[in-house]
């Protein structure tokens, strides 16, 4: 009967796989929160963790990345438009999300891949959300990731967008600003290429890779149903 117990547990995290979870950080609603940002952290057990995953327990060790929703503020600000350092060369360039695993201050590396899709900002509502999806990149749920605006989908090349972020909270305290990564103050890059300690305002939809155990522990609640059926 317990082989069956987790047999059963197993199916409700592909009925989670199939239904898609999510990770998020929630918004301070104050208006002046926002700004143009090169680069933000992501990492999946920070912030208000657990009660930011949903459902309830769906986080395993390691996921797929499936996309990440931001929210254009409701300005009229846009991003910071050339052909220079962290700038967006038009508002009609398409802008992907690179993924790298580290940052030192001045420059990225561990390059993990990129988005599948892009944003242009003429394509963006204010005050709506704009989605970046992904395709077979695998993350770490206790990992601190950066994600970096790029006009294109290769290592190398540093943008910047414009979204809601938190700027509030204290960074001792868990919480969606100071405190999304507590002890942490290098949270985003600005476009300005200053580093700041905010908390910025997203979705994450992932896939759960089940842990081996449990993978091991279906296989063996299947054989026994089988066996039990032809019973």
């Amino acid at each position: 009967m317990k082989t069956l117990i987790q047999a059963v547990s197993v199916i409700g995290l592909a009925t989670v796989v199939a239904s898609g979870a999510t990770f998020s950080n929630p918004w301070s609603g104050v208006l002046g929160d926002r700004a143009n940002l090169a680069a933000i952290a992501l990492q999946a057990n920070a912030g208000e963790y657990p009660a930011s995953v949903d459902p309830a327990g769906a986080l395993t060790g390691q996921f797929t990345l499936d996309s990440l929703t931001l929210t254009r503020p409701n300005d009229a600000t846009t991003p910071n438009f050339g052909d220079g350092p962290r700038l967006t060369l038009t508002a009609d360039t398409p802008v992907f999300l690179d993924v790298y695993t580290s940052f030192d201050g001045s420059s990225f590396s561990g390059y993990l891949g990129s988005s599948s899709s892009s944003v242009s900002w003429t394509a963006t509502v204010a005050d709506q959300p704009y989605s970046f999806s992904f395709v077979g990149l695998t993350m770490q749920s206790d990992q601190k990731y950066w994600l970096v605006f790029s006009e294109d989908a290769v290592e190398g090349e540093v943008s910047n967008f414009r979204l809601k972020v938190n700027t509030s909270g204290a960074n001792d305290a868990a919480g969606p600003g100071k405190g999304y990564l507590v002890g942490d103050t290098a949270q985003v890059l600005a476009q300005n290429n200053t580093i700041q300690d905010w908390g910025v305002n997203y979705t994450a939809t992932f896939t759960p890779i089940p842990e081996p155990t449990a993978l091991a522990l279906g296989f063996l609640g299947g054989v026994l149903f089988v066996f039990r059926s032809r019973k």
